[in-house]
């Protein structure tokens, strides 16, 4: 009776909440203007009805559970981390959002008993065909790696599962995340949802060993993840194989004639060379490290010089082309500085505050809050110091709409100023320093040779 008490207590998160619905409408649509562009995939794979237990690779801290709330359309319930929960209020409102807590043993072994009580409440999420969200690597990583998985998700889909005779039909669903950056703002989203696992599937395993089922289905979680995100699973070689992937991607998108340059096809190009790279590495592991020092020396220049992969491919830059350019964001420039002034705070605060973070991972989940909860606050100031000296009402109005639409402006014409500055440099480079200009075109052509050399291997061996 006690326990049917305590779970009476979370009975919102057992239903379709229609206050949730609403009150998510205004975050999903700063969360559509935080990226850049948002690509989705494989929703066709996402069964209708629950229950469901979504599994994401986690990368990118509270901003991976948006990206697939907002993504699917559905309410989920997902299960983080402990820490966050300390604070009461805090505690109340993340429960309304449909967020349960999970102790660790670095939360202390004394507060490992209270993941009974949430996974209790998850059982009878899932019992009442609504959905349920873990991160199955129980941590989140800085790296395009998927860490080992955890037992959480076969443990509870197991649990609830021989509760009720294996006739819920609870159904994994394998979800990968890409960020082109995770800690920027106007960067690219990229989920990509693959087939259901049915935990039924596994029954007759669990019945006879239950340790040994939920070896076999995190195994088979694993192995569904791994395709839907970039996993590069070299330690020593990470960086060299990022470097890679990125100044390669559109030389394999064409070698490959993948199409035209999407991020679909841009993921694709990136799976495939970091296959290559393993193939590779493991066929012929002295040549690597030669590999390795080359794409260092490239990274160093382009990093002393401040450019681009996009700049050092650029074939030819003409002086005409940087005054055109020059001239067009000359015309923009009002536009660029009214949006700026008016967003100094909002824009600039969260990243003098972020500063303080260590885990970078943590960067954009910040600054997306702070768009939610304390950009609107600072318009509003800014609106009501505005309407003491201004007498029209339409004036004010005018101006309260100009804030977030030139503030975006402001950010998207910063970008070009990056560009053309960046051409700048290149143009400056390729005529007062020839020979370094020439070092560094020279490197990347060098790499993208044998690159050619190495891909055509792992073709060779596919086939």
């Amino acid at each position: 009776m006690e326990k049917e008490r305590e779970l009476s207590k979370y009975r919102n998160l057992y239903k379709y909440s229609r206050l949730w619905k609403i009150s998510s409408h205004f975050v999903v649509l700063l969360h559509n203007l935080f990226y850049k562009s948002i690509i989705v995939e494989g929703k066709e794979n996402v069964p209708d009805e629950g229950p469901l237990i979504f599994a994401p690779n986690h990368q990118n801290a509270l901003m991976d559970p948006l990206a697939v709330l907002f993504t699917i359309n559905k309410q989920i319930v997902f299960l983080a981390r402990s820490d966050i929960f300390k604070n009461k209020l805090v505690s109340k409102f993340l429960i309304f959002l449909k967020i349960l807590p999970v102790f660790r043993i670095r939360d202390g072994k004394e507060n490992l008993a209270n993941n009974d009580l949430t996974f209790d409440i998850a059982t009878k999420v899932l019992e009442s065909k609504q959905n349920i969200g873990i991160f199955p690597e129980a941590r989140h990583s800085d790296k395009r790696r998927l860490l080992g998985l955890k037992k959480g998700i076969p443990r509870l889909a197991f649990l609830a599962e021989e509760k009720n005779d294996f006739n819920l039909n609870i159904r994994i669903v394998p979800v990968g995340i890409y960020y082109s950056h995770y800690n920027r703002m106007r960067s690219i989203l990229h989920v990509r949802y693959g087939k259901p696992i049915h935990v039924k599937d596994f029954k007759d395993e669990y019945l006879e060993s239950p340790q040994k089922a939920m070896l076999s289905l995190k195994d088979a979680m694993d192995a569904a993840i791994r395709p839907l995100m970039i996993d590069i699973p070299s330690i020593e070689l990470y960086d060299t194989y990022e470097s890679i992937r990125r100044l390669y991607v559109k030389n394999l998108i064409r070698r490959f004639k993948l199409g035209k340059l999407t991020q679909i096809n841009k993921f694709k190009a990136d799976k495939i060379t970091i296959q290559a790279l393993e193939v590779y590495e493991k066929d012929h592991p002295e040549k690597m490290p030669e590999i390795k020092q080359r794409v260092e020396e490239y990274e160093a220049l382009k990093e002393k010089h401040k450019l681009s992969d996009q700049s050092v491919e650029k074939p030819f830059l003409s002086l005409f082309r940087i005054i055109v350019n020059t001239f067009i964001l000359a015309i923009s420039l009002p536009a660029f500085l009214y949006g700026l002034i008016n967003n100094l705070l909002a824009y600039f605060a969260p990243k003098i505050l972020v500063l303080k973070i260590k885990d970078k991972q943590f960067h954009s989940s910040i600054k997306f809050g702070w768009a939610v909860f304390v950009i609107p606050l600072i318009y509003a100031i800014q609106i009501t110091i505005v309407a003491c000296f201004v007498p029209k009402f339409w004036m004010v109005l005018a101006y309260a709409i100009s804030l977030p639409v030139f503030g975006l402006i402001a950010r998207v014409i910063s970008e070009w100023f990056a560009i053309l500055f960046e051409d700048y440099r290149l143009f400056r480079l390729r005529n007062l320093k020839p020979s370094e200009y020439k070092k560094i075109k020279d490197l990347h052509q060098n790499i993208i040779l044998e690159l050619d050399l190495i891909v055509t291997h792992w073709n060779r061996k596919s086939e």
